[in-house]
């Protein structure tokens, strides 16, 4: 029997470490329909069932604040789970009792999940499971994840939860639940079938006056219509009073430890040490392990294709195919990465010797950044110097993750507040944000000029981009959203959780970033073989060449940089440039335009105008910085 279960919760509750546990590595990652928001899914068989588990967005409320937060009151409305299990906090669980409320609303069967246990009774807070079974209604599993405890039990609860069916909805004061049940009349015949059964729940939110059923508020009674804001107040008052009531009927936590923050916390909230110290961290974590990895990781690699792969592949198209275009193509005209822009030979080495193996280590060192609770203390510390470019602290999340990969940054821009936010957190993503890849290349072409030049080129682009978010955030209408954010705990990150994330990346990787670098590779191959780049490079010479002070033939850069700009930076590597030249290039590529992948996201997230502006700002900046670095280079000539 198949059984669909939705798992819910805050974030940073443990609700993907009790997914990896369940679903081992049997999980796809896709959008959810209509948005750009990824839900997890897996599936595991148990006692005869096959049960499909959904990992949504943290969520705060089913009154939804973010897309993300959207996305999951809409999964659970339009996908109707048999099952919802609520993943709380045991060391904050009073804090999540008012969503608990909430999904009991639904009419779906419930389970409570309360995990982290074991910080709870380290901590002395003692929960009556027994007791929060009887108040609410619902089976109630106490676990803790990362130990892999209460997972069987939590199974069984779903099963059981399964047979029992839906939970018996609160009830509230005599006249509220009556106001309700008026609205709810009101409504019913109004709403499309598939929704009548959440015809409770969304009466709700109509009295709440949730955006998302603004227009439902049309067939309420003018006399009852006049009460919503009213009614919608007492609503919420009396769901958190019985939230409350809950905790202290369920929870002892008279003889509980209180929580004190570490030395690092203490440090990390601190509005000027904290900045100056996790930026400090950010940045020997991030780019020590790029130094580390360019002058060690790459030996090996390097070794391995220069000493056996190159002559191994060369040798066997030169078999078959001498001469001629196919040979070019594949291998090219001469021996030598950048000699040879082959498909076979520099597609390769870009791929799988040089690109692979640093995004392995990297995205699982953000694993352990991810899984340790550090993401979360950048966020506070650089919640001050975000505001003045229109961000909160929450943005610092997406800026991070963006490193590895800038349509990932723009991607989990969801969580974020407004649409200020998320336009300015986007453009600076794909403005002046090298992904992990192009990281790689920079430090391969630009680090042979010595790291200084490298240096240099991260205080240029972290100057643009903080001017260009200081300029938009005085463009822009609207302020900066505040910070809510729950600090978790500090964790021994899970090797498990760690190596199953690293490969969904990685995996990722493979399927959409490869193709694309083969691509590029292709059509800059082509574009020389066909004498197409004399042709474009004779049309933007006034551009390389007058302002840029490059050679024209490093337009082909450029061109390629639309598709993957790792592999542009890679191509200026066949050219004889100065080390300024090259700075001057890199950042062009860089600044210039956003690539394929992030164009497509940025198109499908904030549209066709704001996309175009977007892409208008950045060749201002790239041809600005260019003009001047191109200026400098003649005056040190």
């Amino acid at each position: 029997m198949k059984v669909k279960v939705a798992l819910v919760g805050h974030p940073n509750v443990g609700k993907s470490v009790i997914f990896n546990n369940l679903t081992g590595l049997n999980a796809v990652v896709s959008n959810y329909p209509g948005t750009t928001v990824e839900v997890y899914r897996g599936s595991v068989k148990w006692k005869g069932h096959a049960i499909e588990l959904v990992d949504t967005p943290g969520t705060y409320s089913m009154t939804p604040a973010t897309q993300a937060e959207g996305v999951t009151r809409k999964l659970i409305l339009e996908e109707r789970p048999d099952v919802i299990v609520h993943v709380v906090d045991a060391t904050s669980i009073r804090r999540h009792l008012y969503l608990t409320l909430e999904l009991l609303e639904a009419g779906v069967p419930l389970v409570l999940a309360v995990n982290q246990i074991d910080r709870a009774e380290a901590l002395g807070i003692n929960i009556s499971r027994e007791e929060l079974e009887r108040l609410l209604g619902v089976p109630v599993v106490m676990c803790a994840a990362v130990e892999g405890r209460g997972m069987e039990a939590l199974l069984d609860g779903i099963i059981e939860a399964y047979k029992r069916g839906p939970p018996a909805s609160p009830k509230y004061s005599r006249d509220l639940e009556e106001y309700l049940r008026l609205v709810e009349a009101s409504l019913k015949e109004g709403l499309p079938p598939e929704l009548r059964r959440f015809s409770r729940l969304i009466a709700k939110h109509v009295v709440l006056g949730d955006e998302e059923f603004g227009d439902l508020a049309r067939l309420v009674p003018p006399r009852l219509r006049a009460e919503l804001p009213k009614y919608g107040k007492r609503l919420a008052l009396e769901r958190a009073a019985r939230a409350d009531g809950i905790y202290e009927r369920a929870v002892d936590a008279g003889r509980a430890k209180h929580l004190r923050l570490s030395k690092i916390d203490y440090v990390s909230v601190n509005p000027v040490f904290g900045v100056a110290v996790m930026a400090a961290l950010t940045l020997a974590i991030t780019y020590g392990l790029l130094g580390l990895i360019h002058e060690i990781g790459h030996r090996i690699p390097s070794a391995l294709y220069y000493n056996f792969y190159e002559p191994f592949v060369r040798s066997l198209v030169e078999g078959v195919a001498p001469r001629g275009l196919i040979h070019d193509v594949l291998v090219g005209e001469r021996a030598g990465i950048y000699g040879s822009l082959g498909l076979l030979t520099t597609g390769v080495f870009f791929v799988f010797f040089m690109i692979l193996p640093t995004i392995l280590v990297l995205y699982l060192i953000l694993g352990v950044l991810e899984d340790s609770g550090l993401l979360p203390r950048i966020a506070i510390s650089f919640h001050r110097p975000l505001r003045r470019v229109g961000l909160s602290g929450d943005a610092a999340m997406p800026l991070v993750t963006g490193t590895g990969c800038s349509i990932v940054g723009v991607l989990s821009t969801r969580i974020l507040r407004g649409d200020k936010e998320r336009i300015i957190a986007s453009f600076l993503q794909v403005l002046g944000i090298p992904c992990m890849a192009q990281q790689v290349m920079i430090w391969h072409i630009l680090g042979r000029h010595g790291p200084l030049y490298v240096l240099a080129l991260y205080i240029l682009l972290l100057s643009v981009t903080v001017a260009m978010g200081f300029i938009l955030n005085r463009a822009m209408p609207g302020e900066s959203a505040v910070l809510l954010l729950e600090l978790p705990p500090w964790r021994r990150p899970q090797l498990r959780n760690l190596l199953k994330k690293t490969y969904a990346r990685v995996a990722s990787f493979l399927r959409t970033g490869a193709p694309l670098v083969f691509l590029g590779i292709l059509l800059a191959n082509l574009a020389y073989y066909t004498g197409a780049i004399a042709a474009i490079a004779e049309l933007l010479s006034p551009v390389m060449s007058g302002l840029l002070r490059l050679p024209s033939e490093t337009c082909v850069a450029l061109i390629v940089s639309v598709l993957r700009k790792d592999v542009a930076v890679g191509v200026l590597g066949r050219y004889e440039l100065t080390p300024l030249q090259t700075l001057t290039a890199i950042a062009v590529v860089t600044l210039s335009f956003p690539c394929v992948g992030s164009f497509v996201i940025l198109l499908s997230e904030f549209g066709v105008k704001r996309t175009l502006k977007v892409v208008a700002l950045m060749l201002a900046a790239s041809l600005t910085v260019g003009s001047l670095l191109g200026l400098l280079s003649t005056l040190i000539a």
